[in-house]
């Protein structure tokens, strides 16, 4: 960002274009008028590429939603055009859906069927569905087309793949698919905007995803020789630095405190949008209501967290939530004293002066209502003694404080019938972060957890045992007290007792004094505590950044954390630019990131005068989305 939080690194548009470009290719690869069916989870990531009216341009005279198919129950479709297009992610149950909707067309109607069908998988069509269509004589009657999206352009600064239950897959069902993606995502940055120099990161997964950039590098090249991007070193990115979920399990199981982290820990945003109640986003409350509570009703309504179109949840989102109702409060002064503007407008001049600004005040108004609604809902739940209680937990269990005693803390919260999935949080945060948990006590627990919550969580259970998330603490060596998270406190300077929220200097101020393991870790592979230093010394003036450094140097505790420690120089023509050029870092997170962990990268890049970081995932998350993508329960 630069002195006023404008996004000034590289642009993405190029990338917008290109997803707008893939989508109107596959809605016009079927001519004329035509019916879409949607999988569900694409409803946000399309939402983002274009509206109804692009759409209708394009053919769509009617949109679905696809259900899965229920067996013995017939599948007739009544649609308002001949050709059916159907959007999905390459799952077999949606092959299921349109075999059920193909198989009660061709009951109906024979040979001379009603409905012409084309399946546009989203990014690829796969062997397993190919095999499913094949198996039920369908590859011959259906168009098979690919709308190869990659990255969803959540922000300028923030560029998202969208998939859901990636970790899980990941790292629990062993399925690289999504690492495969990654890197096709990666390489097509790399062919818009020349190759990274240099590829640093940490993690087993990460060491794979840059593998498969290597090698996908030189088949792209061997296919197009000609590419100049591909070539020569990028003039505006200096890095890759990519981070698999693994290496640091403790922030997204801990409580997010920035406004948009704790937005999405309390009412979820999925895509860039949430679902609010509907009147918080209507007109404004009768003088009656006054400052009461957010007015409940039974409607609902999404809403898109968008800072471009927002500039009050721009100012906001990354702000520690205790100094957001201070922030709200000044707005709302600010706002009526414009508005007490049209008091004092006497001239024709004047009165069109005021009238040109009612436009902005009024947006403005809206925005207003709608974070004051937010906020006020997201109060009663940060003002609960069982919110207190558990961020206490949280912070002890961090900081290194009497693990026996947050252990019981933790059984209690079981006993009170807080939500499983809080509890399951704060357990993994204790085997994770903790010297001592006995398998005596985890035995107890799981015991508790079944009791209390029911037998459908023994699958998550033992995921999380098998991802050694709710295992037995490993044997230090003798004498040695402190857990493995805990060697890295110093190096890595994970605790910060001197946090300020309102006006925050290190990205501790995201949890309210823990410093996300990820972030410090990219901050000692960019050099950042150099470039801290330098700001003491320069009060007045943002230090240039630091040439990435790497691992070189690193205490020894940080190199043997567990995950592959990688640095990867790509060899190839450089161009040249000026030192004080802005460069941009990408910092790629395999298996999600949190709002936090965005928050926190966005300060790191505020502080620096020419580098800003990218921040490129395969999908946002919060520690209940982690867990519960672990198991299949619908109960979860």
């Amino acid at each position: 960002m630069d002195g006023d939080g404008a996004w000034d690194g590289v642009d993405v548009a190029p990338l917008v274009r290109l997803a707008q470009d893939g989508f109107v290719q596959a809605l016009d690869s079927v001519p004329g008028a035509k019916t879409l069916l949607i999988d569900p989870t694409l409803a946000g990531p399309l939402g983002l590429l274009a509206d109804v009216g692009a759409l209708r341009q394009h053919g769509v005279e009617k949109m679905f939603w696809l259900e899965p198919a229920r067996p013995g129950e017939a599948s007739v479709l009544t649609a308002p055009t001949q050709q059916l297009l159907y959007l999905c992610r390459p799952e077999t149950r949606w092959m299921r859906t349109i075999a059920a909707h193909f198989q009660a067309d061709s009951t109906v109607h024979g040979e001379n069927r009603q409905y012409a069908y084309a399946i546009a998988f989203v990014p690829h069509r796969t062997e397993p569905c190919l095999k499913f269509l094949r198996e039920h004589s369908l590859l011959r009657s259906i168009a098979i087309l690919d709308f190869g999206l990659e990255f969803n352009v959540l922000s300028p600064d923030l560029l998202s793949l969208e998939e859901s239950g990636d970790f899980a897959r990941t790292f629990l069902d062993h399925d690289h698919t999504t690492l495969f993606r990654s890197a096709q995502a990666l390489m097509t940055i790399q062919s818009t905007y020349g190759l990274f120099p240099r590829i640093v990161g940490k993690g087993d997964m990460a060491n794979r995803l840059c593998d498969l950039l290597v090698r996908q590098r030189r088949e792209h090249f061997a296919s197009d020789p000609g590419n100049a991007a591909l070539q020569a070193l990028s003039p505006q990115v200096d890095a890759l630095i990519v981070l698999d979920r693994t290496v640091d399990v403790v922030t997204p199981l801990s409580t997010q405190l920035t406004y948009e982290g704790l937005i999405d820990e309390v009412l979820g945003v999925s895509n860039g949008f949430v679902e609010v109640d509907a009147s918080w986003v209507g007109a404004a409350a009768p003088a009656a209501q006054g400052r009461s509570a957010a007015p409940v009703s039974a409607a609902k309504r999404k809403v898109r967290l968008d800072g471009a179109d927002d500039p009050l949840f721009q100012d906001i989102k990354d702000n520690n939530f205790a100094v957001v109702g201070e922030k709200l409060h000044m707005v709302a002064k600010r706002i009526s004293q414009d508005y007490q503007g049209r008091h004092d407008a006497n001239t024709v001049e004047e009165i069109r002066a005021f009238v040109g600004r009612l436009g902005n005040l009024q947006s403005e108004h809206a925005s207003l209502r709608l974070h004051t609604y937010m906020v006020e809902h997201l109060l009663a739940t940060t003002r609960s003694e069982r919110f207190r209680r558990i961020l206490e937990i949280q912070q002890n269990l961090v900081a290194g404080f009497q693990l026996s005693q947050q252990l019981t803390a933790i059984e209690e919260l079981v006993y009170l019938q807080v939500p499983a999935l809080t509890v399951l949080r704060l357990a993994c945060l204790a085997c994770v972060v903790g010297a001592t948990v006995r398998p005596k006590w985890l035995d107890a627990f799981k015991t508790s957890v079944v009791q209390a919550y029911g037998y459908e969580y023994l699958e998550l259970l033992l995921a999380l045992e098998q991802l050694q998330l709710l295992s037995v603490t490993q044997a230090r060596p003798k004498g040695v007290r402190t857990s493995r998270f805990g060697d890295l406190h110093k190096p890595l300077r994970l605790i910060d007792d001197e946090v300020d929220e309102s006006a925050p200097s290190d990205i501790s101020y995201v949890f309210s004094g823990y410093a996300p393991l990820s972030i410090r870790l990219v901050q000692t592979i960019s050099q950042h505590d150099r470039v801290l230093l330098a700001r003491k010394k320069a009060q007045n003036e943002r230090p240039a950044a630091a040439r990435i450094a790497g691992w070189r140097g690193v205490d020894e505790a940080v190199v043997h954390w567990p995950g592959a420690s990688f640095d990867f120089v790509q060899e190839a023509e450089e161009r040249a630019t000026s030192d004080d050029a802005v460069k941009t870092t990408v910092v790629f997170f395999v298996g999600g990131v949190t709002y936090a962990e965005i928050a926190a990268l966005r300060l790191m890049s505020a502080q620096q005068r020419n580098r800003r970081f990218l921040i490129a995932t395969t999908s946002v998350v919060n520690g209940n989305s982690l867990l519960a993508q672990l198991s299949h329960s619908d109960v979860l």
